[in-house]
């Protein structure tokens, strides 16, 4: 069967729902027109969400590419504001990732708020540190909704959703993982602030391409808290 084939099963509602799947933990959030909302975290190979992610993401960004369209600036303005939605992630297609990562190795989740996927993350186990002799958890990818992210075009709606998830991942790779709170990554460009606020650490000899390799050392392990 085709990735294509594959996805028109989900799409007609046809592929059957992976049991497997557990929600991890739960809590409140408020947005921010100061509405209270309960999010949900799950763990789980789910291809269903994956393909949701695709779905509802790329229709909102494509929103706002339509917004930008209708904006009465020149095509110089109007270009330094697409770049500005820091889309790098746009073209990530979570649906065949979700094909391509699941083996036990690699562990999903997904925070949910009012049925909907407002965040996303991949990681792989176990990893080698840079920084120490303890294996760590890498995060292979790792994203919010883009109506959660500012873009200057709509509305954000929800606020510190990728540091409540990471938080949460970290939890698990402590209690079912046997490992620490420690991780690495290689971070998009519009991200690498983020990370160093967190306390990570850039690993030049680990830099791939343009992506910068960043690892949270011992002594930050638990600053990613203060972030929530």
């Amino acid at each position: 069967m085709t990735l294509e084939e594959l996805r028109k099963l989900v799409n007609d509602g046809k592929f059957p729902v992976d049991k497997s799947i557990n929600n991890i933990t739960s809590g409140q959030i408020h947005s921010l027109d100061g509405e209270e909302k309960t999010y949900i975290i799950s763990h789980g190979w789910d291809i269903i969400t994956a393909n949701e992610i695709d779905v509802l993401w790329g229709a909102y960004n494509l929103e706002l590419l339509e917004a930008i369209e209708q904006m009465q600036v020149d095509d110089e303005e109007r270009y330094t504001i697409i770049t500005n939605l820091h889309k790098q992630d746009s073209h990530w297609d979570w649906f065949a990732k979700s094909c391509r990562y699941s083996t036990d190795e690699y562990n999903w989740f997904f925070l949910i708020i009012d049925d909907k996927p407002q965040a996303a993350c991949l990681t792989y186990h176990p990893k080698d540190s840079a920084l120490s002799p303890n294996d760590i958890f890498y995060i292979e990818y790792l994203a919010v909704a883009p109506w959660n992210r500012n873009t200057g075009i709509k509305d954000r709606i929800f606020k510190g959703l990728g540091s409540i998830l990471l938080s949460s991942v970290c939890d698990f790779a402590c209690e079912k993982l046997n490992l620490t709170r420690r991780f690495s990554l290689h971070s998009l460009p519009q991200a690498t602030t983020y990370y160093e606020n967190i306390g990570m650490i850039n690993v030049p000899d680990r830099d791939k391409d343009l992506l910068k390799y960043y690892e949270m050392p011992p002594s930050k392990q638990d600053r990613l808290e203060e972030s929530i």
